[in-house]
């Protein structure tokens, strides 16, 4: 898989009717090598793989017009058994339930839930639960004489990249899925049109802060990257409600994707107040 597919698997999206961020461009495309992704398009259905941590292959939820069909072919594909499925959404599980043989359904960590909200929520920030966040967005703005929020595109991209690096060397990455993460920021930036990405850039006093890049997918806006520079307090709660207010209205929701296990990001998360939290599932065809 690589970025030259996205015109083709692009369109396959449209027949998931859950709002996890697996099945999105950025969601799938930002993490096709650090998992090894592949895919194929047979009789009108997608097929994609991937090779998990443990090693194992995993096939992704076929995407067409049937479904079922699909999965009874990812079966005939792959005699041996199990034949493996991950990032189920837990309302495509009646589709393995329904399978020949025997199916074993395993809830996947917390870390890799997403958080979904209300997009109506994420803009106006109202009421008590949000005090918390008007109060930062509150002092970001009393640290700046003047800020702005634009359109991220291609004539201030080399700019953010610029912020981009210089952000990271205040940050100690370890190999693993955040590095793999800060590698296809890079690429995303550099590929802006390929990706067909939306996306923000935060400014105080002129200077760049932070940057967000997502999609729109259906009733959902989907924020794949959000990155702002910490010496600036309230940059982040800034910069989400203003991407938010741009691209989220008349949605239904946001999905501000997993915490992947990251403590602060889990809290910061949990401090928006989702409305839920997607689960997703593993599943084992006997």
């Amino acid at each position: 898989m690589t970025i030259d597919d996205i015109p083709v698997i692009a369109p396959y999206f449209r027949f998931v009717t859950t709002n996890t961020c697996d099945f999105t461009v950025g969601g799938m495309f930002m993490w096709r090598d650090y998992f090894h992704m592949t895919w194929q398009v047979e009789d009108g259905v997608l097929y994609s793989t991937l090779t998990g941590e443990d090693g194992n292959l995993y096939y992704n939820l076929p995407l067409g017009e049937d479904i079922p069909a699909g999965l009874r072919q990812c079966l005939t594909h792959h005699p041996e058994r199990p034949v493996r499925f991950c990032t189920i959404p837990e309302a495509e599980l009646p589709l393995f339930r329904a399978l020949p043989g025997r199916v074993e359904i395993t809830e996947e960590e917390e870390n890799f839930a997403d958080y979904l909200y209300s997009a109506e929520e994420m803009i106006r920030l109202s009421g008590k639960k949000f005090s918390g966040q008007r109060n930062h967005i509150s002092r970001f703005l009393r640290t700046c004489q003047s800020w702005s929020f634009e359109p991220l595109d291609n004539t201030d991209a080399a700019e953010v990249e610029t912020f981009f690096h210089t952000l990271n060397k205040k940050l100690n990455y370890t190999p693993g899925e955040a590095a793999e993460e800060n590698h296809k920021v890079q690429e995303v930036l550099e590929h802006l049109d390929q990706y067909g990405l939306v996306g923000g850039v935060l400014r105080a006093d002129g200077a760049i802060v932070g940057f967000t890049l997502g999609e729109v997918l259906r009733d959902t806006l989907y924020i794949h990257i959000e990155k702002a520079d910490r010496d600036y307090p309230g940059a982040y709660q800034m910069l989400c409600r203003q991407f938010c207010t741009a691209y989220a209205g008349g949605l239904a929701y946001v999905n501000r994707e997993e915490d992947m296990g990251d403590l602060g990001l889990r809290k910061a998360k949990r401090d928006l107040h989702p409305v839920t939290q997607l689960k997703k599932y593993t599943v084992e065809v006997w």
